[in-house]
């Protein structure tokens, strides 16, 4: 037992054979150990308390903070659960603050029993043990609708069950952490593959192109598409550098590297790494340069995503891509004639792994427009699509230039 609890109302009257209570806590111990998150730890306590005890009902409580969270409970009548309250307005509070039990016989004749929250409960008696006391992290309460000493082999039911609990709320912990480890883990391999498609894509057209060229002595075109070879092999490096620092496993804001950036050169790039692919036609109107200070891979991705976008869901009919300013604000606008974006997919194609369309059809993990929004966003702009079913879709992305 954890030390004394702060009652003088415990007694010393077992009424269930001690081996069976022992069965209980075993099969509690057990249980718990198999348990793999809060829930299912709370409803083994409550289950396990309740039959140990004897009480009319049984409250499992986590430490939020400052404040005490009623997870669960399993009683005669309605408790507390889902509720919250200051640690120094509950008993449960009390319990974790002082690092000990407590049993009170009658709870309206104690001062640290908030009365008015008791009155429309049947609550009557009460016994409470910290869960973890060296470091509460919650407690176990017990409450009987009539007047009752709680028994010394009640309380120390209640405290077993809290070091049973306490193990199991922290392997839950480690498995929620390992959890979200193996989804960091398939995110990253999922961001990897779809950030490096693009640049490879561009690689491979290039590649092909020299072939044809060759095929054809025309020896004379080499060079630019070997310039193209190598701007698409710096940006791939580039990309990989990034996607192998682990600031790029974690969550939060897209960093920048922002320098002076042609974004009607970067356009006009675009176009021509993409329109290497065979039956690929792409449009730029871009008649002035738009310089700005952007991330060049950053609007590069979201150039690449948008035109790779509408050349695949464009129905093979050409893409046109306009960029101008207007004040302090760049625009680039995204235009195909293919299938559209249907109304009710609108407002979810720029979430994580979302997609306009099944992917059976057409592939893709539904990350793409997400870079789009996310590095758009981190830039202090803005993303939007205009489209209808049939009609092609029109995506603008407004940035501002300083």
């Amino acid at each position: 037992m954890h030390g004394m609890p702060d009652t003088a109302a415990a007694v010393a009257s077992p009424e269930r054979p001690p081996s069976a209570d022992g069965a209980r806590l075993l099969q509690a111990a057990l249980e718990l150990a198999g348990a793999h998150d809060v829930p299912r730890v709370a409803e083994v306590v409550r289950k396990a308390a309740r039959a140990l005890t004897g009480a009319d009902g049984v409250t499992f409580v986590l430490r939020e903070g400052d404040r005490c969270h009623y997870v669960d409970e399993d009683a005669i009548a309605p408790l507390w659960k889902g509720m919250r309250f200051p640690m120094t307005a509950c008993i449960s509070g009390w319990a974790m603050r002082n690092r000990r039990s407590v049993a009170i016989e009658d709870i309206f004749a104690d001062d640290r029993i908030p009365h008015d929250a008791y009155r429309r409960t049947f609550v009557k008696s009460l016994a409470l043990a910290p869960v973890r006391p060296e470091d509460p992290v919650g407690a176990i309460g017990a409450y009987w609708a009539s007047h009752h000493r709680a028994t010394w082999r009640e309380i120390d039911h209640l405290e077993a069950l809290a070091g049973f609990a306490s193990v199991a709320l922290a392997n839950a912990a480690l498995l929620g952490e390992l959890r979200r480890a193996i989804e960091a883990r398939d995110a990253f391999v999922a961001v990897a593959s779809h950030e490096l498609r693009t640049p490879l894509s561009a690689l491979t057209l290039q590649v092909g192109l020299c072939e044809r060229q060759l095929s054809a002595g025309r020896s004379d075109a080499l060079p630019a598409s070997l310039g193209r070879i190598a701007h698409a092999t710096g940006r791939l490096t580039e990309l990989v550098e990034r996607l192998l620092d682990t600031s790029a496993l974690r969550d939060g804001p897209v960093e920048l590297r922002r320098e002076e950036v042609d974004l009607a050169a970067l356009a006009r790039d675009t176009a021509e790494e993409l329109g290497a692919a065979p039956g690929a036609q792409i449009r730029v109107d871009a008649p002035a340069p738009v310089v700005g200070s952007f991330d060049r891979v950053r609007i590069g991705q979201v150039l690449s995503n948008l035109v790779g976008n509408a050349l695949k869901f464009g129905a093979g009919r050409p893409v046109d891509v306009a960029v101008s300013a207007e004040g302090d604000t760049a625009r680039v606008v995204v235009r195909d004639s293919g299938i559209g974006v249907a109304p009710e997919a609108q407002a979810r194609i720029f979430e994580r792994f979302e997609r306009a369309v099944p992917t059976r059809n057409y592939g893709g993990f539904g990350l793409g427009l997400w870079f789009v929004r996310e590095a758009v966003e981190a830039h202090g702009g803005r993303v939007a699509v205009a489209s209808a079913p049939g009609q092609g879709a029109a995506f603008t992305v407004e940035l501002p230039l300083r």
